[in-house]
């Protein structure tokens, strides 16, 4: 069953961006219905300060002095490039 939704100029522009890389990297064409549940279905990167200091911690002695850091870093780099690829 279909439906309609709003959404603002701004959001139509970035799904329809996404929906053209879609296109490019399916070679077919891409419903705004495949390009949202492509969006829900992509693996988030997301970070959460707390449990990455908690999670950290059990590898107290393991890493070295701002190892920990780079990792941080790291893994900021890599959800910044992620969200370059569909705005």
């Amino acid at each position: 069953m279909a439906t309609t939704i709003q959404i603002s100029e701004e959001t139509k522009k970035k799904l329809f961006m996404i929906m053209n890389q879609l296109e490019k990297q399916w070679r077919r064409r891409v419903t705004y219905d495949e390009a949202i549940k492509f969006l829900l279905n992509e693996e988030k990167l997301e970070f959460n300060r707390e449990d990455f200091l908690k999670n950290i911690k059990k590898y107290q002695g393991i890493l070295k002095p701002g190892e920990g850091k780079d990792i941080l870093k790291e893994l900021r780099e890599k959800e910044y490039e992620r969200e370059q690829r569909f705005t």
